[in-house]
């Protein structure tokens, strides 16, 4: 059988993560059942911080000989793994969305990335936001590589359509800042706030925003991860409601109850699900296209720049810099009775970089 190696965290803040992508690709194996290829899955922690990336790099590519290579998950150790592998005979999907590690400066022709990237993630919802929202934006975020990454981008986007800035205030992680963003807006008067959070500082600022007993009444609109389903919505819940974000998704629901019932696991993270789902789907697809000649690298990049992908997200293509071609849309999620459920507020079309491949 072809080998796909797999450097995903099982503990520490990354691990939910992990766990959904996991649990996407097995998701797909489980349904092609006896039409999927023979593939060996062979796992490696590198800690709950990553830091042994190196370690299970070795173990997986040098001794292993892995054909596919999906992680790690954060910024360092996907870096680390782009210099490691370069001028290997192995296929890299990356899962980190920071631009520069495919379509940017550190870009290899073997990486492959089948993630929203950062400009995907926020770029699309500026110009709707000037033509929906308001011509003045508030922006705040996490204080780290991605919450500035998103950030930027959609300045850059939100620049170019018209808008203007009231004020930028990004908060570093774990420092307990939110009341100060929230004064900072009230003080600003914009016309609504784009915010790059996830995860518990998601939370934490959405229930500063708005809280009691004055809640600010600006339009909250950010990146998915702003109300992550199921991890970060089920913990907001109430003040979810009516922030709107961008989804690449087409029914995250329906999707995860997909993976609970036929592999009987609750995930934190969808959208790690679905790519986990594609990267299965892409990986399937191009062993049965290129067959004996798979250890061939030139004709299994060939094969992954002509796929089209049809899972959770609709059809993905890579686009020259062998970035996702993603649908993406608008969402809100809304009380139906006593659960949330989500409604489709626009959808913006496919988006992608324009970049050219090294």
């Amino acid at each position: 059988p072809l080998r796909v190696g797999f450097i995903l965290p099982e503990s520490g803040p990354l691990a939910g993560e992990a766990h959904s992508l996991i649990s996407g690709f097995e998701l797909f194996l489980k349904e092609q059942g006896q039409r999927a290829p023979s593939l060996e899955l062979l796992k490696k922690d590198p800690g709950p911080d990553e830091k042994k990336t190196l370690e299970a790099l070795a173990a997986l590519v040098m001794n292993k000989e892995v054909q596919f290579l999906v992680g790690p998950l954060s910024l360092e150790a996907s870096e680390k793994t782009v210099h490691g592998v370069k001028g290997g005979k192995v296929v890299l999907f990356v899962t980190n969305p920071s631009v520069r590690l495919v379509a940017g400066e550190m870009c290899l022709p073997a990486s492959f990335r089948l993630c929203a990237n950062t400009y995907q993630r926020a770029h699309p919802i500026a110009p709707w936001a000037v033509q929906n929202v308001g011509l003045k934006a508030f922006i705040t975020g996490s204080d780290d590589w991605l919450g500035n990454e998103q950030a930027d981008f959609f300045a850059s986007g939100f620049e170019r359509a018209g808008g203007s800035f009231v004020d930028r205030m990004m908060v570093s992680n774990g420092a307990v800042k939110m009341r100060e963003v929230v004064e900072a807006v009230r003080k600003g008067k914009p016309d609504f706030v784009f915010a790059s959070f996830r995860g518990g500082q998601a939370v934490a600022f959405v229930e500063a925003f708005r809280g009691q007993p004055s809640p600010l009444p600006q339009p909250l609109i950010g990146p998915e991860s702003l109300v992550d389903f199921p991890r970060t919505l089920d913990r907001q819940r109430k003040n979810a409601v009516g922030i709107k974000t961008l989804s690449t998704l087409k029914n995250p629901q329906a999707f995860t109850s997909r993976i609970k019932r036929k592999l009987n696991r609750d995930i934190a993270d969808s959208a790690r699900a679905a790519e986990g789902y594609d990267i299965a789907n892409a990986i399937c697809q191009v062993v049965r296209q290129t067959g004996d000649e798979t250890n061939e690298l030139s004709g299994v990049i060939r094969g992954l720049e002509q796929l089209e992908i049809d899972g959770p997200r609709g059809v993905v293509r890579f686009d020259k810099n062998h970035e996702p071609i993603l649908g993406v849309v608008v969402q809100e999620w809304k009380f139906k009775g006593s659960s949330l459920d989500r409604e489709i507020v626009k959808k913006l079309g496919a988006v992608t970089l324009s970049l050219i491949h090294i």
